[in-house]
């Protein structure tokens, strides 16, 4: 900080050292006024002055000084960025809700911090941010609520990582609203694999017997690794190549090798094998 601006909040500081909280309101909203009337034309050095300021102001103002001081910078893409983190992390969500849910000043790291500790309300009103990248994303699915999960689903600007989609797809099958949700979206090839070698027949049994995503070759490999309610699932595919017919009728039960034979689709080298 320059002389001039240590000079200035050191006055500031006295000034304010004994006025009422009403009075650190006025002058809060005058200093808001200023910042945001000419937000566009200030240098780096300017806000941070600002910041300076407002971050001294808010620790001795009125409650609704902070809901309002919130709404008015959540939009300002080069807000006080000391200021919009400690409103950030008000517990009243109506001081934190518009800079978690609007503010770009907020990094990844802070808005993954907040949804790491913070409640419900805190986590829906990020779930709600135009942008979510892949960190966020996954503690919002992990620790929010049917509500949360469903608006960080419904959101286009949420990215999803590999094992966020998976714990999502995981957590619908329990919860019949989020998966309503989760029928909206178009899940990643990568993705529908991972799931397909889900042990839980529940999340793979489906994929296995409907996906088209599905090759062969990944066909095959659950085949070969997984037990007879997964080989159960594939033998009632639409069609299956030659390849994986081969596998479920060596490792299959009879409960298997009859849906097989029953299946139209099987393309089978091994009708002999089949027919045990």
């Amino acid at each position: 900080m320059v002389p001039e601006a240590q000079s200035l909040i050191a006055e500031l500081d006295t000034a304010l050292s004994n006025a009422s909280d009403s009075r650190h309101s006025t002058i809060l909203r005058r200093v808001t006024d200023l910042f945001l009337g000419n937000s566009e034309r200030f240098s780096g050095n300017h806000v941070a002055l600002f910041d300076d300021v407002i971050v001294r102001l808010i620790e001795k103002t009125e409650h609704s000084a902070l809901i309002e001081l919130s709404n008015r910078l959540a939009p300002v893409g080069n807000a006080p960025e000391n200021v919009v983190v400690r409103l950030s992390h008000d517990h009243d969500i109506a001081v934190s809700g518009p800079v978690l849910e609007k503010s770009n000043v907020l990094t990844d790291q802070i808005l993954a911090d907040i949804a790491k500790t913070k409640g419900q309300q805190h986590l829906a009103a990020i779930a709600g941010r135009a942008r979510i990248g892949e960190t966020v994303t996954d503690i919002l699915v992990e620790r929010g609520n049917s509500e949360v999960a469903c608006k960080v689903t419904g959101n286009q600007g949420a990215r999803f990582s590999e094992p966020g989609f998976v714990n999502l797809v995981k957590r619908a099958k329990k919860d019949s609203a989020l998966a309503a949700a989760v029928d909206f979206i178009e899940l990643p090839v990568n993705v529908i694999v991972r799931l397909s070698h889900d042990d839980d027949i529940a999340i793979s049994g489906p994929i296995l017997e409907k996906s088209d995503v599905l090759t062969n070759e990944t066909l095959a490999e659950v085949a070969k690794a997984k037990g007879q309610k997964h080989l159960a699932a594939i033998a009632g595919r639409a069609q299956i190549g030659e390849s994986v017919t081969d596998i479920l009728a060596d490792r299959g039960n009879s409960e298997v090798a009859c849906k097989m034979v029953g299946n139209e689709g099987a393309q089978a080298g091994c009708a002999g094998r089949l027919e045990r």
